[in-house]
């Protein structure tokens, strides 16, 4: 699922309580480049759908609910992308608590076949009418919306606590809002609103706390084939969990992570070209210079790059065509000749027939510019080339999931990247790496 949020209003007390419990169903529903929603007459927007009644499917629920309350009736109900949580004492009882989990399915209007709608009481003194938005648009009304409510409850709240101090009240005071459902169709929109890159970005920061939280042990650890390589039971549960989280996000694509036995064919349609911890060896010994990396092929090419290192809660992103960003601000190359600048390199330690060439070209390059430095993370160094933190970066063989998201988020902050003897680095083999800030290059 795209979303699983939880709106927990008030705790349940450590005594037993009675629990008014209750699902819905809510429709997603798309229509051209806009989605139909059902609008108030306090102008915010909520997504059709409502509570299931004894004997029915979701689907036959979701049906019901659109027609009433829009009127369309040819609808066709895909599959199930989020779901919410609400808990809070129930107001129309405060001696009972109201819980609500809200199934969030994707839809299209098949047709403009509609029929009488069936509102209640409630939903006529709301004004509710079906309408077409864009998910932008309805997720800037309903911000505007819930800003200006959440201020009326500091507002009331605020107030409420004077009285209490100066003892003009006795009794335990609560907020109503005016829209009980704002809070959470925002959040929901906010959800859909992100774009491919974010959503990715999402899946991997949640990985990243994997990283954070790992207990280290003797056992954790197993050796692959080559020098110094190794692979840990988080590599396994990081990609693990990458691959449930990014199908999700993009089911049609394939995935290709550094622990799989097998890899599958990149050249067509979307491909996750995956890393799930760049830098393993630094992760066992606890030196925290690791990062998760995650490319996105399309058709073969780089198309979306993210690397995030949760030590330094530093999350690289970007998209083929609208530049490289750290949490979210631009950033760019250095324009430092070599002379000027810091050189970057790896030592491919996985191939011993290439150690003693790597150290002297790191030598040559440590003539010409400040100083050379080795994290033991190509990722990480790739990132460092964009940000502009350091202006060349190279390593004499590397597989596709260690360049696959640096090298676009170096080139998209203005970079190059070739191999090292000046060819174009491609997704489907391993192949030396070259990234530069353009000014450097490499050794004649």
């Amino acid at each position: 699922m795209q979303f699983q949020l939880q709106f927990i209003t008030d705790e349940l007390p450590q005594t037993p309580v009675h629990i008014n419990q209750r699902t819905a169903v809510r429709g997603v529903i798309h229509y051209q480049n806009k989605i139909l929603m059902v609008q108030t007459n306090r102008g915010d927007y909520k997504f059709p759908g409502g509570g299931m009644e004894e004997g029915e499917t979701e689907k036959e629920t979701l049906l019901r609910e659109i027609t009433e309350e829009t009127g369309y009736t040819d609808i066709h109900i895909g599959v199930k992308i989020g779901e919410t949580f609400e808990q809070n004492i129930d107001t129309e009882d405060p001696e009972s608590y109201f819980q609500m989990k809200s199934c969030y399915y994707e839809c299209w209007l098949m047709s403009d076949k509609r029929a009488p709608g069936v509102q209640d009481d409630y939903e006529e003194k709301l004004g509710f009418h079906g309408t077409f938005v864009t998910v932008e648009e309805a997720y800037q009304s309903n911000l505007s919306l819930l800003k200006r409510e959440q201020k009326k409850m500091h507002d009331f709240l605020q107030k409420a606590y004077i009285a209490q101090m100066d003892q003009k009240i006795k009794e335990q005071v609560t907020f109503a809002p005016e829209i009980p459902w704002l809070e959470r169709e925002t959040q929901v929109l906010y959800k859909l609103n992100r774009t491919l890159a974010e959503k990715i970005a999402d899946a991997v920061c949640e990985c990243g706390k994997i990283m954070l939280d790992a207990v280290r042990t003797a056992d954790m650890v197993e050796t692959k084939e080559g020098h110094a390589n190794f692979v840990t039971v988080y590599d396994k549960k990081v990609q693990e969990t990458l691959r449930k989280k990014l199908l999700e996000i993009l089911p049609e694509a394939v995935f290709v992570g550094e622990e799989d036995d097998v890899h599958v064919s990149i050249k067509k349609g979307f491909a996750f070209i995956v890393d799930p911890i760049d830098g393993t060896t630094n992760f066992i010994k606890d030196y925290h210079v690791s990062a998760i990396s995650v490319g996105l092929a399309k058709d073969g090419e780089k198309y979306i790059g993210v690397v995030y290192n949760p030590y330094l809660d530093e999350m690289f992103t970007a998209e083929r065509g609208k530049g490289a960003f750290l949490n979210g601000r631009p950033i760019h190359v250095s324009r430092n000749p070599l002379s000027e600048g810091i050189v970057l390199f790896g030592t491919a330690p996985y191939y011993e027939e290439l150690s003693k060439k790597s150290f002297q070209m790191a030598y040559a390059y440590f003539k010409k510019a400040l100083d050379v430095r080795r994290s033991g993370s190509a990722a990480i160094d790739l990132c460092s080339i964009a940000a502009g933190r350091a202006e060349l970066y190279f390593e004499l063989r590397l597989s596709p999931w260690d360049f696959a998201a640096g090298a676009l988020i170096v080139e998209e902050a203005g970079g190059v990247v070739t191999t090292v003897e000046g060819g174009a680095v491609t997704l489907g083999q391993k192949c030396s790496v070259l990234a530069t800030n353009g000014r450097c290059g490499r050794l004649e």
